[in-house]
């Protein structure tokens, strides 16, 4: 979550190619293509929201939010 209000400061447009958690497994990192996993990380890679539309982590969400609001302040992060 650190590095989104520095890209917000510097004006720097940024994405997550993963959104909810599944098919692609993109809550594993990379070397899970070389290595199995058992069990769900304890910080995701990328997704951002449970199959059930939960949030993995509501702070990050919060901070999505607050980051992408037009109407906030920049320090209101």
């Amino acid at each position: 979550m650190s590095i989104l209000p520095l890209l917000k400061a510097e004006h720097v447009g940024a994405y997550n190619w993963g959104f909810v958690s599944g098919k692609s497994q993109t809550i594993y990192p990379w070397d899970s293509w070389e290595k199995t996993y058992t069990a769900e990380p304890g910080v995701w890679f990328h997704d951002i929201f449970r199959a059930d539309g939960t949030p993995y982590d509501p702070r990050e969400v919060a901070l999505i939010k607050a980051l992408t609001n037009h109407n906030a302040a920049p320090d209101q992060h």
